[in-house]
């Protein structure tokens, strides 16, 4: 009687392998039929606010790229004055004016960039390239550190700080 009682509350082992088969197949199939897309990041910095008391230059660059349909204009100063227009096809040119602009004011690094709504992505990463270094491999630019040391450089404006237009 013993042994009949034995077996009697042995629990019956549970078959895991077709569970097992069944949520491999599940997962194949979500991997499948998942959409992978690629997310692009444009690294900028934060527009720069202060409360002390230094007082800015009398006339800063406050360079300004903006971006709309097929034309990148520059604009200068406080007030946003139009330095130059160019056609999207026409980077170089674009390059060379902000290599004038960066001669004119070497202690400057900042590029506010001004892209419309419906501007293309790969086009303002290429704006963002021309504004960032010189294209010419032959050319520099005469830039100064934080000791006021010149030295050549073909850093044009490495800041870029994203603003939306109206």
């Amino acid at each position: 009687m013993a042994i009949a009682r034995k077996k009697l509350n042995k629990a019956p082992k549970l078959n895991l392998i077709p569970i097992l088969d069944a949520i491999f197949i599940f997962i194949f199939f979500l991997l499948m039929s998942a959409q992978f897309i690629d997310i692009y990041e444009i690294g900028t910095d934060a527009p720069i606010t202060t409360s002390s008391e230094n007082h800015p230059e009398k006339n800063p660059l406050n360079l300004t790229v903006e971006l709309s349909k097929n034309k990148v204009v520059i604009k200068t100063g406080i007030d946003g004055i139009i330095h130059k227009s160019f056609n999207l096809k026409n980077l170089k040119d674009y390059n060379k004016a902000l290599q004038e602009l960066k001669k004119q004011y070497p202690k400057e690094n900042s590029a506010i960039l001004k892209p419309a709504r419906n501007f293309k992505y790969e086009s303002i990463v290429k704006v963002i390239d021309q504004t960032r270094m010189i294209g010419d491999k032959n050319v520099f630019v005469t830039a100064v550190d934080t000791q006021n040391r010149k030295y050549p450089s073909k850093v044009l404006f490495d800041k870029i700080i994203f603003e939306t237009q109206d």
